[in-house]
């Protein structure tokens, strides 16, 4: 596949030239984000408080349901979320961030009623195993860090021999943020039946795998899915997720009143709301990420989420020959099927090559100053592959990257 199946839907700056490769940090603007966003303004300013209750529904404009901001998280959960996960109808809600998600997880009595460890991979996004850490001084929970592979992988033997009566939680990365590395299903599934057979839950983060691939959460067996729509689903900070099991019963103790059975009635005792969802909401949820949330998941609902994989893989395809060809050394995995959308090269110093990189307006990041990171996505082609890897060999050999400064106007990259 040389075409990107939706290029024109995104905006990129006025750099005809630019590449961008960091889908796994921040996706590109979908076009009808300015649209969305003034919608926001409009509701609010016809509206006031009552928007709250009803607003005209700008996310599914030909159906019959009547959308208000109170129901946003749960509505656009179902209709967006929940496809984008293989998820049936009640399970998904939007959530402030995948970190408020897990706290409010961890906050839950039904958690340490199961066991006293946590089992979580060293790998593992450091916001997961932070607060896991972090809860241990509060709770009976005890973080079981499994140490990594010698290639920076998960040891899933041993992780699956963590597993025991003990065991409350296991917490994974779908997809390794270090490595690229995709956990296959069938090694998830074995986790979801090793957590059952001990009573533990089992909470997957997607964030590098939901919107590049499709996901079957019931047929992974897990309990909790969380991830958000920040990355390769352009939906922009504030606008996280999570699935929850149907029947599975959890109490947040960080629930807010918008988790509350009835805010509005002003009792002096909370009551945990019946849908479980939304015990996971805190305070006065914010309503303006909401608008432009979905635009990037509609677009690739929209082409279909077979394509989208199908895309990202003949561009790694590509990527990885291109290296081969430099004797680049990989990080990330060669197999199709252990491939998520990143390609991670083990370069000296990494972060030089990608400000090089940056200077010529190509978008990588590198991590630890290990490895460059990219990952091609929808709006990307296998030229601009081409044109980076033709810009890294220059490098390469002349090595004029290596006196690059790095900037330091900031520390997101």
């Amino acid at each position: 596949m040389s075409t990107p199946p939706i290029p024109s839907a995104y905006r990129f700056p006025d750099k005809p030239d630019a590449v961008e490769f960091r889908s796994f940090t921040h996706g590109l603007q979908p076009e009808r984000v300015p649209h969305m966003m003034e919608q926001f303004t409009e509701d609010w300013r016809q509206r006031g408080v009552d928007a709250w209750n009803e607003v005209p529904n700008h996310w599914r404009p030909d159906a019959d349901e009547t959308v208000g901001w109170w129901t946003l998280p749960t509505y656009l959960g179902d209709e967006f979320v929940a496809p984008l996960l293989g998820a049936p109808p009640e399970t998904c809600i939007l959530q402030p961030s995948v970190h408020w998600t897990v706290q409010c997880l961890l906050s839950s009595p039904e958690v340490a009623a199961r066991g006293t460890e946590v089992v979580v991979p060293e790998t593992a996004f450091p916001s997961v195993l932070h607060s896991v850490q972090r809860w241990s001084d509060l709770r009976d929970l005890t973080p079981h860090v499994v140490a990594p592979t010698g290639d920076h992988r998960v040891d899933r033997s041993a992780l699956l021999d963590a597993i025991g009566p003990d065991t409350a939680l296991v917490a994974l990365s779908h997809v390794g943020f270090t490595t690229g590395a995709c956990l296959p299903d069938s090694f998830l599934q074995s986790v979801a039946e090793r957590a059952r057979r001990h009573d533990a839950l089992f909470l997957l983060d997607g964030y590098h795998a939901a919107a590049t691939r499709p996901i079957d959460v019931t047929q992974l067996g897990c309990d909790l899915y969380v991830g958000g729509l920040l990355k390769e689903a352009s939906g922009s900070a504030g606008n996280t997720f999570l699935y929850l099991r149907d029947g599975l019963e959890l109490a947040p103790r960080l629930t807010g009143w918008f988790g509350n059975a009835a805010p509005f009635e002003f009792r002096t005792e909370p009551s945990p709301h019946p849908d479980v969802r939304r015990r996971f909401l805190g305070g006065t949820t914010p309503v303006a990420p909401m608008y432009h949330a979905v635009e990037g998941v509609r677009l690739l609902l929209d082409v279909g989420l077979e394509a989208v994989r199908d895309h990202s893989l003949a561009l790694t395809d590509r990527a990885i020959e291109r290296a081969d060809a430099l004797d680049i050394p990989l990080r990330s995995p060669r197999a199709p099927s252990e491939r998520s959308a990143m390609v991670l090269l083990e370069v000296s110093e990494a972060e030089r090559l990608a400000a090089h990189l940056k200077q010529q307006h190509v978008y990588t990041d590198s991590r630890r100053n290990e490895v460059l990171r990219m990952a091609p996505f929808v709006w990307n082609t296998r030229e601009e592959v081409d044109h980076a890897f033709n810009l890294i060999g220059d490098a390469l050999d002349t090595g004029a990257y290596r006196s690059r400064s790095v900037d330091a106007a900031g520390p997101v990259t």
